[in-house]
């Protein structure tokens, strides 16, 4: 979405790259500036990315004199390759990404300060996985997906299964839950992974500490076990959002951590909150979900199909057909949403029905008009943010429709998807979280 977009984009694994060949990467060299220099000299990457951005990754790992050099060139913006006299200005944007804590490492002397402060200008921090539980079941469905078609199985995961891989802690993050799955897919002998085979492949029990924990004064035997049992449920509670989940972990039956979490949820004080502050609360805890699915099934929809699609929007077509089933196949596993469909958007602003499921209602070419708060997320999401609608009407009923955008490899929205929700459905999840949670609005 920058004005960078049209340019170039030059990743660079720190990481990867040999000490003593970093900085002729980055900065590039002339001709003769070392042995086996090429005769004509190489361009860096600095020089590649310029009118474009320029990606570090791991950028924790470069050596200290190279790191001397990369904070010349961000204050002052000029190159001066190996062997050469000669300095050239670069317009670039850098992007740096690491997953060590570069404050450590300034701290240590590992890494520079300066240019510590130098990059530290726009911090975006990623959570580890285990802090994003509830995204786990929608990965695992995309990783399925993706090495189904690759290997050409048909392998499904248990509910347990699913649940198994949420509670455990995945310290190589999404990396190591999609080698999981790609894992499972191939070396699953039945068609349905189930606990046991999980088990089989991940780590669930660790060393449990041998010290016991000491309390320094003293306090009635109940109410000790019942501050143990409250800061567990809270941990619990607060990782993984789910009361099915924190049961496993805490190896407690589903309908006893119900019992305890209602118990410990009443010692709050409602008085903090309105109803229409409790009321948001739980539609934001619903609209959370819906964003998600609108983000994974955007994610499994092929650009290029689409793409295709837009240039002969002919029903018949083999790409009309197979997004046709792929959008069925999200609508009936799902089992929640009404339609799931696919707009495209006109030079005027129009939204036009390209593709949906078999029971959708509008025809393909057919354009949508429908109220503001509607449309009005429905352009956020071709801006590339996926949003969730408050509930509407329109000619066909009252909904609720999560949007995200279809991203080709070059990063241009090409379409966007929706999944309507009915207003009865959305109804429903609020009275079931009411209850979960014991909040009365």
């Amino acid at each position: 979405m920058s004005n960078r977009s049209d340019g170039p984009f030059i990743p660079v694994n720190c990481g990867a790259i040999p000490e003593n060949l970093i900085e002729s990467e980055l900065f590039g060299y002339v001709e003769g500036a070392f042995t086996s220099a090429r005769k004509d000299g190489a361009k860096g990457k600095f020089t590649l990315a310029h009118k474009g951005i320029l990606f570090l990754d791991e950028v924790g790992e470069l050596p200290l004199n190279v790191q001397v050099k990369l904070l010349r060139v961000l204050q002052e913006r000029v190159v001066t390759p190996i062997g050469s006299t000669t300095s050239h200005p670069v317009d670039i944007q850098v992007i740096a990404a690491t997953n060590k804590s570069l404050e450590k490492m300034v701290k240590k002397g590992e890494f520079r300060e300066d240019l510590y402060y130098r990059l530290h200008v726009v911090p975006i921090h990623l959570p580890p996985l285990r802090n994003r539980v509830d995204e786990i079941p929608h990965l695992v469905q995309f990783f399925l997906q993706k090495y189904n078609t690759l290997y050409n199985r048909n392998v499904t995961f248990t509910p347990d299964a699913i649940d198994l891989l949420c509670i455990y802690q995945w310290p190589g993050n999404v990396r190591e839950l999609e080698n999981t799955v790609e894992r499972l897919v191939i070396t699953s002998g039945m068609p349905e992974v189930d606990v046991v085979l999980v088990k089989e492949v991940l780590p669930f029990k660790g060393p449990k500490p041998t010290s016991i924990p000491v309390i320094d004064f003293l306090m009635p035997m109940q109410e000790a076990v019942d501050l143990v049992e409250e800061q567990l449920i809270n941990m619990a509670m607060e990782q993984y959002k789910s009361l099915k989940l924190a049961a496993k972990v805490l190896e407690v039956s589903q309908p006893t951590m119900s019992r305890k979490y209602k118990k410990l949820r009443n010692k709050i004080e409602e008085a903090r909150f309105s109803p229409v502050d409790k009321r948001a609360i739980l539609e934001e805890q619903i609209n959370q979900r819906l964003r998600s699915i609108a983000v994974v099934t955007a994610a499994i929809i092929p650009a290029e199909e689409v793409i295709s699609l837009q240039k002969n929007m002919n029903r018949q077509t083999s790409y009309s057909q197979k997004l046709k089933q792929k959008l069925t196949m999200i609508q009936e596993k799902e089992g929640v949403i009404e339609w799931v469909f696919i707009f495209i958007m006109t030079e005027d602003g129009r939204l036009i029905h390209l593709v949906a499921d078999k029971g959708f209602v509008i025809e393909p070419g057919e354009e949508y008009i429908g109220p503001p708060e509607m449309v009005n997320v429905a352009y956020q999401a071709f801006n590339g943010k996926a949003g969730v609608t408050p509930i509407y009407e329109d000619r066909y009923g009252e909904w609720k429709t999560s949007f995200a955008p279809i991203i080709d490899d070059d990063g241009n929205i090409v379409a966007i998807v929706g999944c309507d929700y009915s207003k009865a459905y959305f109804n429903s999840e609020m009275q079931r979280l009411r209850k979960q949670l014991n909040i009365h609005v």
